[in-house]
């Protein structure tokens, strides 16, 4: 709560306490209709990354698995490069609405089929090791199509495309807020949903059958929330990276590892906070989200690699 008030006081004006409450009507609609819209984007995608990479890590054993691993944020990139690079030549799309809907509608529609396909390949695979490759193939399938699109590509929309993939907390409405919020809660309630089959996974196979934890049934679960999560975030925001991997971590070194209600707790209040301060850091140096999540999340995945060598 101090973080969120703090990011709510700071930008490139600061304001005090008492401008919070005793303001005049100007410096309230800044507030209101610009930070707060920014400071509650940050929080639901602290939330929304960590979450998601929680659940592919423990369901894929592979902590080195993220969102992106899967392909949905590589197929939620690929469907906005196909509006920005082909949008204007095929659909004759106005791009005034770069920074409105559209980008959003097309991020959701790549997150959404990348997460349909998945689900109906989930059915006849029983193996995680072969659905992970499946899901390595189709992120770089739609990132090479994105190349070739970059290749081809006039400079302007090129342009338009990189801003995008930087990953941006601005301009956000109310509207647009409220939607993010609710596909957040959905996933949230299908993550919860999925915890328990996980614990009975985690403890083998065999056991997990004799629990009766169906496997396909637990990935389309994990499928659908990290659908929900992680597509709704980089509709919103853009691809963030890194953060589904740092914050699982960290969680993992301040507690019990095999306590999952307790570890998807503390992902969501620590990747709240380390959101909260990724986005005080960029009002400071104008960095775009994904270059400080890069530059903190390589040192720090390093970091627990090694020490993890040192101790064993």
């Amino acid at each position: 709560m101090v973080l969120f008030l703090v990011n709510l006081l700071t930008g490139y004006e600061n304001i005090t306490l008492h401008d919070l409450f005793f303001a005049e009507e100007e410096t309230k609609n800044l507030i209101i209709s610009y930070r707060l819209n920014r400071s509650l984007a940050v929080v639901l995608a602290g939330i929304s990354l960590p979450v998601s990479g929680f659940l592919l890590q423990e369901l894929f054993k592979n902590p080195l698995a993220e969102p992106s691993v899967l392909g949905i944020t590589s197929a939620s990139a690929l469907a906005v490069a196909l509006m920005i690079f082909c949008g204007g030549t095929i659909f004759f799309i106005n791009y005034q609405w770069l920074s409105g809907w559209l980008v959003i509608a097309c991020a959701f529609v790549g997150a959404l089929f990348a997460s349909i396909l998945l689900l109906f390949m989930a059915k006849g695979i029983n193996s995680i090791s072969t659905f992970i490759i499946i899901g390595f193939l189709l992120s770089s399938f739609c990132g090479s199509l994105i190349s070739i699109l970059q290749f081809y590509s006039q400079s302007e929309s090129l342009k338009q495309y990189v801003f995008w993939s930087f990953g941006s907390f601005e301009g956000l409405s109310r509207v647009q807020i409220f939607v993010y919020a609710i596909c957040t809660i959905v996933g949230l309630f299908a993550a919860f949903l999925s915890v328990r089959k996980l614990i009975g996974y985690l403890m083998g196979e065999e056991y997990a059958k004799v629990l009766g934890v169906n496997l396909t049934h637990l990935k389309i679960t994990v499928l659908i929330a990290v659908c929900f999560l992680t597509g709704s975030t980089t509709a919103m925001l853009g691809p963030i990276v890194f953060v589904g991997i740092i914050i699982p971590h960290f969680c993992r070194q301040i507690g019990n590892p095999s306590a999952l209600w307790i570890q998807i707790i503390l992902n969501i209040l620590v990747g709240s906070k380390f959101m909260l301060l990724i986005n005080l850091i960029m009002i400071y140096t104008q960095l775009p989200v994904n270059i400080l999540s890069s530059l903190i999340g390589v040192p720090t995945i390093l970091f627990i690699i090694l020490k993890d060598r040192i101790n064993n």
